[in-house]
């Protein structure tokens, strides 16, 4: 096993809890040391116990980067960066892998990194979102909700805008507003549509609506929905589907102009609904959980050493 030190924020009690459930599985694969706070790295490896083969570093969850590692160029430890959200942070993010001579990136997207950091293209690796198939999962729960919609809706989201228009006052539609990207009290977690009770929501519904932003990233609810047994419709594009989503396949394919006539045909024709969840509840499953990411992390990393 490597002895990695991941260096990044608590994420245990957030809204998005899917890097605390990194470190749990990286924790089976490596000799795992995590390192919570900013400070400059020559400090830190004086005061963990194990000297890492690798660093990596995840700065960009929070409202502003951190933890902020000083002094990353002074060292021979191979480090990774991961980027969760490539359109934030865009030049404090370049003057930092510039100024740390970072080599190695892991993007959650592709073709947006690509457009933003074309200079850093041949350091990137792709390293796209994953679902805890614990959390994400078939319930068993009564198919009660006919139509379903979760999250922010907005201007960054033209198409959920244009769905929850539509569908306002249709009493077999219903909409959660998104809770908003903090952290949660456990008494709050019973209340809020997130972890668990958000994946049995979409567990109950018949039809997930969603759409890419006007971004075009593959968002966390395209891996979400299918995990929870649901039928997604949600726009394609060609990252997406070099993802390994199949359009008809795995989940239907929508736009702004057709997303109600498609909604009304699969609610009515339940043995094709059906067919398309099971495939879609299985690829995601066996191609995007939390275990096989962490995997394939662990593997690039390896890679890289060796």
């Amino acid at each position: 096993m490597i002895n990695l030190l991941f260096i990044a924020a608590d994420t245990s009690n957030s809204l998005d809890k899917n890097f605390y459930f990194l470190e749990k599985e990286l924790a089976k694969l490596t000799n795992l040391t995590i390192w919570r706070k900013s400070g400059r790295i020559d400090n830190i490896l004086n005061k963990i116990t194990t000297k890492p083969d690798y660093i990596l570093l995840l700065n960009d969850i929070g409202s502003q980067m951190f933890p902020i590692i000083k002094g990353l160029f002074s060292i021979n430890i191979p480090i990774g960066l991961i980027v969760n959200d490539v359109h934030r942070f865009t030049e404090s993010r370049r003057h930092y892998i510039r100024k740390n001579n970072i080599q190695h990136i892991f993007s959650i997207v592709r073709d947006k990194f690509h457009e933003i950091y074309p200079e850093y293209k041949s350091k990137m690796e792709w390293f796209p979102h994953f679902v805890n198939t614990k959390v994400c999962k078939d319930y068993g729960l009564k198919k009660d909700i006919n139509l379903l919609m979760i999250g922010a809706v907005n201007n960054f989201y033209p198409v959920r805008q244009k769905i929850l228009q539509a569908y306002k006052e249709d009493p077999e539609f219903i909409y959660h507003h998104h809770p908003g990207y903090r952290n949660f009290k456990k008494d709050e977690e019973n209340q809020i549509y997130i972890d668990e009770k958000y994946a049995k929501e979409i567990n109950r519904s018949k039809i997930f609506f969603t759409c890419p932003s006007i971004l075009n990233y593959p968002v966390k609810k395209y891996f979400q929905v299918l995990a929870c047994k649901s039928l997604l419709l949600a726009p394609t594009f060609k990252e997406l589907e070099d993802l390994g989503f199949i359009p008809d396949n795995h989940f239907i394919s929508i736009n702004e102009y057709n997303f109600k006539e498609k909604a009304t045909y699969y609610l009515a024709n339940e043995t094709e609904r059906k067919k398309i969840i099971e495939e879609g509840y299985r690829f995601i499953h066996y191609t995007h959980s939390i275990k096989i990411r962490a995997q394939q992390l662990v593997n690039k990393i390896e890679n890289t050493l060796s």
